[in-house]
């Protein structure tokens, strides 16, 4: 009797080794696990706001980002205007059409160290590729910022004041409790700071072409 629990035991445990290198189980009627599907192609990736191929030459419209690592601030968004051309802060502009991503932060970093810096490690990306050049609108935030300068957006990536002044750049010198929004000749002070740090989101204005935005200097920084 013990022989027979022995030789059937060796089969049982012959029958999961089988199973086992078959990456399967007995009995189990589920399909097998899909493999992960890949990732889409530049051109879907272009509709999504991803970031797409750095080979990809720009175009007017395109959205952008562009960092200084110099500067060690976040990148900026900015949009490639209907001249081919990008801004750069309140350094001018610099054309970029028909140029791929790198080959436009090698040009930018050169207009950089030919005035401005002495040393600019710049980097491009692509943000949204064109769909049917637009003109974007425009803001512009001056003031206390580190950043100063136009912001492009459109209906498909909309801009709100505190994104804006966030963009720009503050420091513990800004006011945000008393920003200044221009609109059609009206101003309006409005406490950017109760949005980013108290939840009042409901205080946030959409921006539309044409706004300005001055962000005062605090009087005492304790």
């Amino acid at each position: 009797m013990r022989r027979f629990f022995l030789v059937l035991g060796a089969l049982c445990a012959a029958g999961l080794l089988s199973a086992s290198g078959q990456n399967t189980i007995p009995n189990n009627t589920r399909d097998t696990v899909p493999q992960p599907a890949s990732g889409p192609p530049v051109s879907d990736m272009a509709t999504t706001g991803k970031v797409v191929s750095s080979d990809s030459p720009l175009i007017p419209g395109d959205l952008v980002s562009i960092r200084i690592a110099e500067d060690r601030e976040d990148p900026w968004r900015t949009v490639v205007t209907d001249t081919g051309e990008v801004e750069i802060n309140v350094l001018g502009s610099v054309k970029v059409s028909e140029r791929t991503a790198a080959e436009a932060a090698t040009i930018i970093r050169n207009y950089l160290l030919k005035d401005y810096y002495h040393q600019a490690t710049v980097e491009v990306k692509i943000i949204k590729k064109a769909q049917g050049f637009v003109r974007p609108d425009k803001v512009n935030v001056a003031g206390k910022v580190g950043r100063a300068g136009p912001q492009y957006f459109n209906a498909a990536n909309p801009l709100k004041l505190s994104e804006a002044v966030i963009v720009a750049g503050t420091s513990v010198y800004s006011d945000l409790k008393h920003v200044q929004l221009t609109r059609g000749g009206q101003n309006t002070i409005i406490n950017v700071e109760d949005i980013t740090k108290g939840g009042r989101t409901d205080l946030d204005v959409s921006l539309k072409n044409g706004d300005q935005i001055f962000v005062k200097e605090r009087g005492w920084v304790y």
